[in-house]
């Protein structure tokens, strides 16, 4: 079956994660690091996050997920900073992070929904700008992003905590 022959499906309703939401959301960050790892592409690695890292984000309300059979199968954070990857330039803004769909519901649009999910949190948080980031060596990614309207700014390295030579993409897109 190709994505275009895979029907589309609503997102499910999103809503804020709770802590027993972090190692389900750990959990999915790690089976994706192993699906993208497979395909060439070495993004994420398994243990990336921790349990411990994502409660402190669930903690500060950045994190939100989408279940089905209460089951975490989407998942996104999203803040209102990030000097981390930006530096000088952390305008205030959307930024979204953690972007994760299972794969076991992958073609359905739910990335793309997600997005304008995080759209209207911006908005309606008074910012007129939404930014994310991603691998510069990920093509599909990078395709991906710009086919949601949203444009390079530039690249820069990862930061050193990940503790390995990668480049990232800086996007944005104005709403």
């Amino acid at each position: 079956m190709t994505e275009q022959s895979i029907p589309r499906v609503p997102l499910p309703t999103m809503r804020a994660a709770v802590a027993d939401d972090a190692q389900p959301i750990v959990d999915l960050r790690d089976d994706l690091a192993r699906w993208i790892t497979a395909g060439g592409i070495r993004q994420w690695d398994e243990g990336d996050l921790s349990p411990t890292e994502v409660g402190d984000g669930i903690a500060r309300g950045e994190w939100h997920v989408a279940e089905v059979d209460r089951r975490v199968a989407a998942c996104v954070r999203l803040v209102w900073s990030d000097a981390e990857f930006w530096g000088d330039d952390d305008a205030p803004a959307g930024y979204v992070h953690g972007l994760m769909v299972d794969r076991a519901h992958a073609g359905h649009g739910w990335g793309r929904a997600m997005v304008e999910w995080c759209v209207d949190r911006t908005r309606d948080a008074g910012y007129d700008v939404i930014r994310l980031d991603t691998a510069a060596h990920n093509p599909t990614l990078v395709a991906y992003y710009r086919s949601l309207g949203f444009d390079p700014v530039r690249e820069t390295d990862l930061p050193a905590r990940f503790g390995r030579d990668m480049r990232v993409v800086l996007f944005e897109r104005a709403i």
